[in-house]
């Protein structure tokens, strides 16, 4: 397990890192958790904000995460991205609210105002029923902005 850690360690601190790509960009997610989605990136830096309003088969919800992104390829338009949260909604009928973890893969289209994105989000609802749900994939398709 720790070689597992320090391996994963080691590739990730080995990828450039520069300054953000983009300011802000909404779109739509489609997959197990499927809604709206939006990212800020943080001025000058490599991390971001996400926040969701997702469907999936225990309800509605809302979540927050933080993101940190790294740059595997040096054309600028790949990014690697992990990072964790809260979500708060509707848990099979009741209140719910828990931790939500992420890691994925974005596309940045040079000449459309577009990104593309892959990811994977483990949540676990820890209020009222306790219940880890493993099975969130989707694929995102997101409008770039800028304020």
């Amino acid at each position: 397990m720790i070689r597992l850690a320090l391996s994963l360690s080691i590739f990730v601190l080995s990828f450039k890192v520069t300054g953000q790509p983009y300011a802000h960009s909404l779109g739509v997610r489609a997959g197990y958790s499927s809604g709206i989605t939006y990212k800020g990136f943080l001025r000058h830096r490599m991390s971001a904000i996400e926040a969701d309003v997702l469907y999936n088969r225990h309800g509605f919800n809302a979540s927050g995460i933080y993101e940190y992104h790294v740059e595997p390829f040096p054309d600028n338009q790949w990014l690697v991205y992990f990072g964790g949260g809260a979500f708060g909604g509707n848990w099979e009928g009741d209140i719910s609210m828990g931790i939500v973890a992420l890691t994925g893969m974005e596309y940045i289209v040079r000449d459309l105002p577009l990104s593309f994105s892959i990811d994977w989000r483990p949540m676990m609802n820890a209020f009222r029923i306790f219940e880890l749900d493993f099975l969130d994939v989707g694929v995102s398709i997101r409008y770039r902005f800028s304020l």
